[in-house]
């Protein structure tokens, strides 16, 4: 009996037309192997505090509770896209909402399910982890203990 190559596939999303490109992509593996999807998308509230803080913020007026409430919101319509363009391919996906580094945060949800891939776009909502050193896709080929897929999509130039 030969065993699938994958069983539980993790692939995470952020809403951006890459990170979609992505979830087909792992859909689609995840219908060749018969294994299981995951999608996970991050919310790091590190990088929105830090995009807010400055020594003129005593002047400002944040609501950090909107903003939470919103990045929230931006975080569930993310996946629920993602559920839907995996549902075109006739997979059904189980979701998870995460705060905190994208990196850990989706290392640690993949040992969690026992995922033997993760699945990522290359560039996500900023299209700069190409040029950032440490970027996500980066972090997670170099620390994760399983199998990676990194998906381009093909730039016009």
């Amino acid at each position: 009996m030969i065993k699938e190559m994958f069983s539980i596939i993790l692939v995470a999303t952020d809403g951006s037309p890459e990170s979609l490109h992505a979830v087909r992509a792992a859909a689609e593996e995840a219908l060749r192997h018969s294994a299981v999807l995951h999608t996970i998308c991050v919310t790091n509230p590190g990088a929105m505090h830090s995009m807010f803080v400055s020594p003129q913020a005593d002047g400002i007026d944040l609501n950090y509770e909107l903003i939470t409430e919103f990045l929230s919101e931006e975080s569930k319509k993310a996946l629920e896209e993602a559920g839907k363009e995996a549902g075109s391919l006739g997979i059904s996906v189980t979701p998870h909402q995460a705060w905190g580094d994208p990196g850990e945060e989706i290392l640690r949800c993949a040992e969690d399910i026992g995922s033997d891939c993760i699945v990522m776009g290359s560039t996500g909502k900023t299209g700069l982890d190409e040029i950032l050193p440490g970027s996500v896709s980066s972090a997670i080929v170099t620390h994760s203990h399983t199998n990676t897929m990194i998906i381009r999509i093909e730039r016009k130039e």
